[in-house]
């Protein structure tokens, strides 16, 4: 019997998509998008109740056609939701002392939100439109005609 292992995790990439070299004899590309997810709480502990931010740094992964897609559409600081499996490497030390682990998630599923003409038009200033678009790893683009649905890339 197999047991679930999905997880969805929201946040802001915070760094330009990076293409990793991998050992496959297909040649499926890898891309890793690292993201920062934001918790927003009052400390307890503190008669004010202040706020305090608590946030996750996650890698994920994003292969073969998902991840063309990615590195063609998700710059740095684009917000996006990702659907996938937790996966967790194991590493040793340098010295080979200690093992360590690394969570991550492997992406099947990813939405984004895109403005439509960024470009800034001489005293008009930047378009506040929304592009939706739904991707799929098999390549095929069809733009959506509703504005309030996100990017979504698909990963099968």
């Amino acid at each position: 019997m197999n047991h679930l292992n999905s997880i969805l995790l929201e946040g802001i990439v915070v760094n330009d998509p990076e293409v990793k070299a991998t050992s496959c004899q297909s040649g499926a590309q890898l891309v890793v998008l690292r993201l920062a997810s934001h918790r927003y709480y009052r400390d307890q502990d503190t008669a004010e109740g202040r706020w305090k931010d608590d946030t996750l740094f996650m890698d994920v992964l994003a292969w073969g056609g998902l991840g063309r897609k990615v590195m063609e559409l998700i710059p740095k600081g684009t917000t996006v939701r990702v659907v996938g499996r937790l996966k967790v490497s194991l590493y040793k030390s340098r010295d080979g002392a200690r093992e360590y682990s690394r969570p991550s998630i492997v992406a099947q599923h990813i939405e984004f939100r895109r403005r439509r003409n960024a470009d800034i038009v001489e005293g008009h200033g930047a378009s506040g439109d929304v592009e939706d678009i739904t991707l799929n790893a098999e390549g095929g683009d069809e733009n959506a005609s509703s504005l309030s649905e996100p990017v979504v890339i698909y990963e099968y």
